[in-house]
């Protein structure tokens, strides 16, 4: 097979639109519908989200000697082009799929744009980095994107830590318009507290901003995919979020609290989306003994203490919600929306699948009322409507 960039790449098959299926070790196809309770009458039939598969399978991992690897190049998470590029290579130039970030929703793979100029039988690499690596996948500072795809491949070092060794490197692919100051940002920042939990800090840090020739390199596949439709998902990511609150979550207090998720603080949300009547919300669940948390006010590690101790937890899809994902025994999630918001924002979707394989059931409630304008989106929620189908259908968010 010709793995080299053509002029056309992948003509005939750019209706194929599952790569990852091709690549993954599939166990088992569930159908995200059946692992959502809604508990309002909105008809969400015609959304990605409700006709997505979430696919499970086994995380896999390979080492590779003299592995290539090439900057990522694309300004955009998702590519105008739909496609995505492999970007690391064994030493006959073989892509290493393993490492790519997958993503379901692509037509296909390409190779990376700077392999015609760089053939393997000349000088292809600017730098060799002797020792041993550990490949990471992307850096991205998206709180929501850092949690699921940043760390979730340290699942290989969870499983066996002799690979770790004293001098071990971590390799990260940065975007490439991130700035060059991504790691002094990430680290004063509470994103780099989830890396010093994994023992990764800034020193031991390799990022891909060049095309560079690692003497050994460790490769864990990802182990999880997300897209605004289907989605592949491995267990492993949930090994390594248990570990992050084992790490980080230490509380002597072991009584079981439920958490609502305000978004008060957050300022020009994305979307525009606001719940206007946010202030009623808070104080309907405070009333019911939820702790009002607002994401923004605590650290990584008052967060993490929380969530060690939460059986039910309410909020926005989306990034906050997805805090979640961290709670080390099975809970109950409840995503408060509007259906223009599940029409353009994956984080309901992301929510469900990730549940699955945290064994959390989710729920959603979606407001009837909601005002869309080329900018924002406001919606409200009738409490007493909320009230009458928590009784009905979600008890436990009451009790």
């Amino acid at each position: 097979m010709n793995f080299f960039r053509s002029n056309e790449p992948y003509k005939g098959r750019l209706s194929y639109q599952n790569p990852v299926q091709k690549m993954i070790a599939p166990k088992a196809t569930l159908l995200a519908k059946d692992y959502l309770s809604t508990i309002s009458d909105t008809d969400l039939s015609d959304t990605r989200m409700l006709n997505s598969t979430c696919t499970l399978f086994d995380s896999r991992y390979a080492i590779y000697d003299d592995a290539l690897f090439l900057p990522y190049l694309e300004n955009q998470h998702i590519p105008e082009s739909r496609f995505f590029e492999h970007w690391a290579y064994d030493n006959k130039l073989n892509p290493i799929t393993i490492a790519n970030h997958y993503k379901p929703v692509l037509r296909g793979y390409r190779d990376h744009s700077l392999i015609p100029e760089y053939p393997f039988n000349r000088a292809v690499h600017q730098e060799v980095k002797a020792g041993q690596y550990y490949y990471m996948g992307m850096l991205n500072t998206h709180y929501g994107h850092f949690i699921q795809e940043a760390i979730t491949r340290f699942w290989l070092a969870l499983e066996k830590p002799n690979f770790l060794g004293n001098d071990i490197k971590f390799v990260f692919h940065p975007f490439a318009n991130a700035p060059r100051n991504l790691l002094d940002i990430i680290f004063s920042s509470g994103l780099g507290d989830f890396l010093k939990a994994l023992g990764i800090t800034k020193n031991n840090i390799v990022l891909v901003d060049k095309p560079l020739l690692f003497e050994s390199i460790i490769i864990p596949e990802p182990s999880i995919a997300i897209s605004d439709g289907d989605c592949v998902m491995s267990d492993k990511a949930r090994t390594v979020w248990k570990a992050v609150n084992g790490v980080m979550g230490v509380h002597d207090d072991t009584t079981p609290i439920r958490i609502y998720l305000s978004r008060a603080a957050v300022n020009n949300p994305i979307q525009g989306r606001q719940l206007l009547n946010e202030n009623e919300v808070e104080s309907y669940f405070k009333k019911l003994g939820y702790d009002i948390v607002v994401p923004e006010h605590l650290t990584q590690k008052q967060m993490q203490e929380k969530l060690k101790k939460a059986t039910t937890i309410v909020g926005n899809p989306g990034s906050g919600l997805q805090n979640s994902f961290f709670i080390p025994k099975s809970a109950a999630t409840l995503g408060l929306t509007c259906k223009p918001i599940i029409k353009i924002n994956p984080g309901l979707n992301h929510q469900i699948h990730t549940d699955i394989i945290c064994g959390h059931k989710t729920y959603a409630y979606c407001a009837e009322s909601y005002d869309v304008g080329p900018k924002h989106i406001h919606w409200n929620i009738d409490l007493k409507d909320l009230n009458q189908r928590l009784e009905r259908f979600a008890p436990e968010f009451l009790e």
